[in-house]
């Protein structure tokens, strides 16, 4: 229980749970705006940030395979926006 308790009060973890918190409240404020199928492919826009997440704060290589399967990614958002 100490454990969990000290879990539940590291500044880290708050501050996780919160923005996780706040993605959620997002995420249905734009279904209550948009179209599911529009609101779920620009969400795809993630990987992109996950990715940039993953360089600036955890220091990451990411491999061109990993660089190119995000471009397709974008490029399928794009044109299926477009299209």
């Amino acid at each position: 229980m100490a454990i969990a308790l000290g879990y539940m009060t590291t500044p880290l973890i708050v501050t996780g749970f919160a923005f996780y918190a706040l993605a959620a409240f997002i995420w249905i404020y734009c279904l209550s705006q948009f179209d599911l199928s529009y609101v779920t492919f620009v969400s795809s826009i993630q990987y992109i940030f996950m990715i940039l997440v993953s360089i600036m704060i955890f220091h990451e290589q990411i491999s061109a395979m990993k660089w190119a399967g995000c471009v397709f990614i974008m490029i399928g958002v794009i044109l299926w926006l477009r299209g």
